[in-house]
């Protein structure tokens, strides 16, 4: 099984772009909230990066601000990558469904 989910706020707003096959792409930094506090009693936030495709980078783009709060469920995906005659991989959180909560 292969699957993430987050609730939390968006970060900075994403940038839409096109790659050459004419896709659409963007990818939107979201801080989460830890579920457990530290030693001081404060709940530290995590960001993660998630990659939006086609139709769903277009929505989230134009339906969300800044501090928006956004559900995603998703996938995650290593990208192998080839330096110095080894093999490196990236991980990368793929958005399979948003849901908007609420804006900012």
């Amino acid at each position: 099984m292969n699957v993430f989910c987050i609730v939390g706020q968006i970060k900075e707003m994403p940038r839409l772009r096109e790659i050459p096959s004419g896709e659409k792409l963007c990818n939107v930094w979201v801080n989460v909230e830890r579920p457990y506090a530290n030693a001081k009693g404060v709940y530290e936030m995590d960001t993660f990066q998630i990659e939006v495709w086609r139709g769903l980078a277009e929505t989230l783009c134009n339906a969300t601000k800044e501090g928006s709060w956004i559900s995603v469920k998703g996938r995650i995906a290593s990208r192998p990558f080839h330096k110095e005659d080894k093999v490196y991989y990236n991980t990368v959180f793929v958005a399979e469904h948003i849901g908007f909560i609420r804006n900012a």
